[in-house]
């Protein structure tokens, strides 16, 4: 027999031992907990809840009792992960599960979001103001062809939905204006990174400045507006969008449709 066969033979058998001796080795799975997820996590992670409190359940299931409740400005540590469950150790080392969602509004020490997956973005979102600046221009309608910027601020009390009050400014050649809204934000989709999103509103746009050869027939008038949009988020508490808006414009002879164009950037805090 050649001696590379012989090298051959030599390696696959020592091979074999080692996978025989690590198959003896190995303990056994337990009690249903992927052996995956049990104690994992060498290096632990240590956070600070923000929202108001968060279930300590004995197990990873609400049909486990509560034994505690984690109250606004406490550290935990970060054990174990299952789906839509966390394993934490409180400060006063006991251990138990929490709900994703529930501490899906936590901070780590440095004051960073704590970015904890299966945690979607609008969960993290929830209870959260925003504030925020769009800009863009009208691409139908008597205002077509002028720019807009518009600053939005407002607050997100559930994760798929949100309020908003809008301040902005209409300028364009031989046109200045500027109209206030209050919207409504539907985000079904909040747990995507790219998220559309649906936007009814109501306000009043005052165009002060107008054609002198044509006037237009929008002055100081009252609107309602619905878009379309999506949000892409490029962390936890920053995303920018891109957004479609058509607007009904009442005014003293007929209602004005108009439509615009719009992207920007929201932050959270």
């Amino acid at each position: 027999m050649s001696v590379p066969i012989k090298n051959l033979i030599c390696l696959v058998g020592v091979t074999l031992s080692f996978a025989v001796l690590g198959a003896e080795g190995m303990p056994p799975p337990s009690d249903g907990i992927d052996v995956s997820v049990k104690k994992r996590a060498v290096k632990t992670l240590r956070l600070q809840v923000i929202d108001p409190y968060a279930d300590v359940h004995s197990g990873p299931g609400r049909g486990y009792p509560i034994f505690y409740a984690v109250e606004e400005g406490e550290f935990i540590e970060i054990l174990a992960r299952r789906p839509d469950w966390y394993e934490i150790r409180l400060s006063s080392g006991r251990t138990g599960w929490v709900t994703a969602a529930q501490i899906s509004r936590s901070i780590q020490e440095t004051g960073e979001p704590a970015d904890l997956p299966n945690v979607s973005y609008g969960d993290y979102l929830k209870n959260s103001f925003q504030v925020g600046l769009t800009s863009g221009g009208y691409s139908s309608g008597e205002l077509e062809g002028s720019n807009v910027w518009s600053a939005t601020g407002g607050y997100r009390p559930i994760s798929w939905v949100g309020i908003e009050a809008e301040y902005g400014k209409v300028y364009g050649e031989d046109i200045r204006g500027d109209f206030y809204s209050l919207n409504l934000m539907i985000e079904p989709l909040s747990h995507w990174r790219f998220s559309p999103y649906f936007i009814i509103g109501t306000g009043s746009i005052d165009i002060d400045s107008q054609p002198k050869l044509v006037p237009l027939d929008i002055e100081k008038s009252n609107f309602n507006n619905v878009g379309l949009g999506g949000n892409y988020y490029l962390g936890r508490n920053f995303l920018i969008k891109i957004e479609y808006r058509a607007f009904n414009v009442a005014t003293d002879e007929k209602d004005v449709e108009l439509g615009a164009w719009k992207i920007g950037f929201n932050t959270f805090f």
